[in-house]
């Protein structure tokens, strides 16, 4: 597939993007199953790459708020969502306790939530390296899906904008902009080249 036939499928997308600023989860799979179709179905790694840019992108939101290491899976040093790297974890333990160490910094208060979710988007992106393959469950949004099941994407939204769509304070233009970056240059650069 070329990088044009993505732009053009992608772009498809922009005028989708909801007026709070979200690229709502039907929208998103639809999107992976159409990328799928055209990539034949070989876009597992295509879909990861995505995933760590979406990382990545939201790393500097956890940087400010706790400016350490995650444990595992922090992006390495030099990584850009243009050329993203992420730690990856080996095995199930370590993820879960990447897992429990962010349930604890959110139980820190409110405030951490955005940075927070740029940890979790790390840990996504690790859960589906360790599932090994994209599992995309039912339902008109995600508060309609176990958060579990979340896409990196989305936490990487979520870091960005200060919280999710029916959080306070959360800023649609931030969350627009993100979904706009996703669709113009993460999904191209993932899945065209």
């Amino acid at each position: 597939m070329t990088e044009e036939n993505v732009v053009r499928l992608a772009d498809g997308y922009i005028d989708r993007i909801s007026s709070d600023g979200e690229l709502k989860w039907p929208l998103r799979m639809e999107l992976h199953h159409a990328l799928e179709q055209v990539t034949g179905g070989d876009s597992w790694r295509s879909y990861l790459r995505l995933s760590a840019s979406c990382a990545v992108k939201a790393w500097p939101v956890w940087q400010e708020r706790f400016g350490e290491p995650l444990p595992f899976c922090a992006p390495t040093p030099g990584a850009t969502p243009e050329q993203p790297q992420l730690g990856l974890v080996y095995n199930s333990v370590q993820l879960n306790r990447l897992a429990t160490f962010l349930d604890n910094r959110m139980r820190t208060g409110p405030e951490t939530f955005p940075a927070v979710a740029a940890g979790l988007a790390c840990w996504a992106t690790n859960r589906d390296v360790l599932r090994a393959e994209l599992v995309l469950p039912a339902g008109a949004d995600e508060a309609e899906v176990d958060s579990e099941d979340w896409e990196p994407s989305y936490f990487a939204s979520i870091a960005l904008a200060g919280g999710a769509i029916w959080e306070t304070p959360s800023n649609s233009a931030l969350r627009r902009d993100f979904w706009l970056w996703y669709l113009r240059v993460a999904v191209p650069a993932s899945y065209g080249a």
